[in-house]
């Protein structure tokens, strides 16, 4: 593949990961739009590019153009500029191919299963990056730049990508959420939040080896009342806190119960 003259329409956190991967992929960020011109001007100033917070000013010529901006932003863009005649693409992992206009000849999707902050380095050779395209020779396209950004390239379609990114959901966010909860239990006792850290990168690293209900330990899977009731008792002024554990509880005890007995 040719060097390509790309216009980055986003600045957020994904817009970010992917303007640095293709530039260290030789090739050219000519634009960052983004309504914010200070965000713009941030990314573009490390990648080289011209910021701008105008969408009428985007390049027309350019080889792609990448809209990765958040889920309910996506049609406005599209509405905002004719990308009848161009190679188009969103990086969404919840907004089906068909929220692209039909008179769009070479419309995609490269969405990047990982979870993406601008202040965290990532190695993006090991991003998942799912595909999908409204015609066979825009699917060769998008494989081909999709395997100089990463090692690991799927075809995914609309239907799946959405079953896809509600599972990083329980597995990124929601578990982020719980992060946060065991974190503040700590502090509130005056103790130190990287207690955790250790517990949380052996917890992450036993699923390369193991399934997660052969990883499942704890009192909740020993049915061990005592120590429930307990945690349930430390858990009384936090009532929010309290209905998470319970559930949690019973959801694993069940699981496993469900599981013993096939």
């Amino acid at each position: 593949m040719n060097r390509l003259r790309i216009v980055l329409i986003g600045a957020g956190n994904v817009a970010t990961h992917f303007a640095f991967a293709l530039k260290k992929s030789n090739h050219k960020l000519v634009q960052v739009y983004s309504r914010n011109i200070t965000n713009a001007q941030e990314l573009a100033l490390k990648i080289n590019a011209k910021a701008i917070n105008d969408i009428t000013h985007i390049e027309q010529n350019a080889d792609l153009y990448m809209i990765a901006v958040s889920d309910n932003a996506i049609e406005t863009i599209l509405s905002s500029f004719d990308f009848s005649h161009k190679k188009v693409i969103h990086t969404a992992g919840s907004v089906p191919l068909n929220i692209f206009p039909p008179d769009i000849s070479n419309a995609g999707i490269l969405y990047p299963f990982q979870t993406f902050s601008k202040k965290r380095t990532i190695n993006f050779r090991e991003v998942p990056l799912c595909i999908e395209a409204n015609n066979p020779e825009f699917e060769n396209f998008l494989l081909d730049l999709s395997s100089q950004l990463s090692d690991n390239v799927q075809m995914v379609n609309s239907d799946k990508r959405k079953y896809l990114h509600l599972s990083g959901v329980f597995a990124c966010n929601f578990v982020n959420h719980l992060y946060y909860i065991a974190g503040n239990i700590l502090e509130e006792q005056t103790l130190d939040a990287k207690l955790l850290f250790p517990l949380i990168k052996e917890t992450a690293a036993k699923i390369e080896s193991l399934s997660p209900l052969q990883a499942q330990t704890g009192p909740a899977l020993r049915n061990d009342t005592k120590s429930l009731k307990k945690h349930l008792d430390l858990l009384t002024l936090k009532p929010e806190y309290r209905e998470i554990y319970k559930w949690f509880s019973e959801q694993i005890f069940k699981t496993s119960a469900k599981q013993n007995k096939i």
